[in-house]
């Protein structure tokens, strides 16, 4: 998607974002930080001190923003923001429901932070768990969609057909895969039991890492969760946002072997990892999380960054660090 703000309505937005996250003693210096950087790299205006700004309340940035495919995107962010605050707070929950609501965006997202804050973490990842298994098919790898998603079994001839992409020549999206694995001491899919989530899921999670440049770390897998949204802030991006943030930042998930973290975003560079993310998205001419990796596993990583028009990570991506 492309999120087009006129050049009038980028200090009115930054200050209705900004009131969204003002409630309790004020916004905290996270989520200052977080909106600063999307101000200043999605909207090119890091200029406006975000921190001196009068908020704006609900209705004024609605009155602001008709378009519906700008507002489900503010709402996004406005998700982002309250899950920097450390600890959450029913206030700041309600107040971004009460913007949602203002912009007549709804969704499960915002439903499980709610369940997470009154109801409790366990309750609120059985309802992440379910509505990510109703977009199941849309982050699944398409080949690999009719493969068992077993927890249970190993799957050798998955471990072999994946196995082959290591013959592709240097510099393919193939064997960027493989080397993905090497740096991060990862098991190829297939060759170990996957407790939570199917091996389709990981094979094209760790090919949108390959082509994104983004490291599996907390800010990485936060970046790629914000950069697939912006391509295209479909239920199902929203969902894999949510639940990297969930895991990531909000210390919310409940995953088998895996504690969650809190605050990943006010690791140094973070919260500009994530604007840049936002904004690399936001230029991308075709949304490469929802396609067949595998039929381009020949294709140069460079042409298939070309194809659908994601720009160079600033900092430099995985292969080069």
């Amino acid at each position: 998607m492309k999120i087009h703000l006129a050049p009038e309505l980028v200090e009115p937005v930054a200050s209705g974002l900004l009131g969204g996250i003002t409630v309790d003693e004020g916004p905290t210096p996270e989520q200052i930080a977080v909106l600063q950087a999307v101000v200043g790299h999605l909207w090119k205006r890091p200029d406006i001190d975000v921190a001196s700004l009068t908020p704006l309340d609900a209705e004024g940035l609605a009155k602001r923003v008709s378009d519906a495919q700008v507002r489900h995107f503010l709402v996004g962010v406005l998700m982002t923001l309250e899950l920097c605050r450390h600890p959450e707070t029913e206030t700041q929950i309600a107040q971004v429901e009460q913007y949602a609501g203002a912009l007549s965006i709804a969704g499960e997202p915002l439903d499980v932070i709610r369940t997470w804050i009154t109801v409790g973490a366990k309750e609120a990842n059985e309802d992440l768990r379910r509505f990510r298994e109703e977009k199941e098919d849309e982050e699944d790898e398409p080949s690999l969609l009719d493969r068992s998603r077993s927890h249970t079994e190993l799957d050798p001839e998955l471990a072999e057909k994946i196995g082959k992409l290591a013959d592709l020549p240097e510099g393919t999206l193939g064997r960027g895969y493989i080397e993905f694995h090497r740096k991060f001491g990862y098991a190829m899919p297939g060759t170990e039991f996957v407790p939570t989530f199917s091996n389709a899921m990981f094979v094209a999670h760790d090919l949108n890492h390959v082509i994104s440049g983004y490291s599996p770390t907390g800010q990485g897998e936060i970046a790629l969760g914000a950069m697939e949204f912006a391509m295209n802030d479909s239920e199902g991006t929203w969902s894999r946002f949510l639940s990297s943030l969930s895991i990531h930042e909000a210390g919310m998930s409940r995953l088998e072997n895996f504690e969650a973290k809190e605050a990943t975003l006010t690791r140094p560079g973070a919260a500009d990892l994530v604007g840049e993310a936002f904004d690399r998205g936001n230029q991308c001419t075709r949304d490469f999380s929802r396609i067949d990796h595998l039929a381009m596993a020949e294709w140069p990583l460079e042409e298939v960054r070309a194809h659908f028009g994601v720009v160079p990570l600033a900092g430099g991506d995985w292969l080069s660090k």
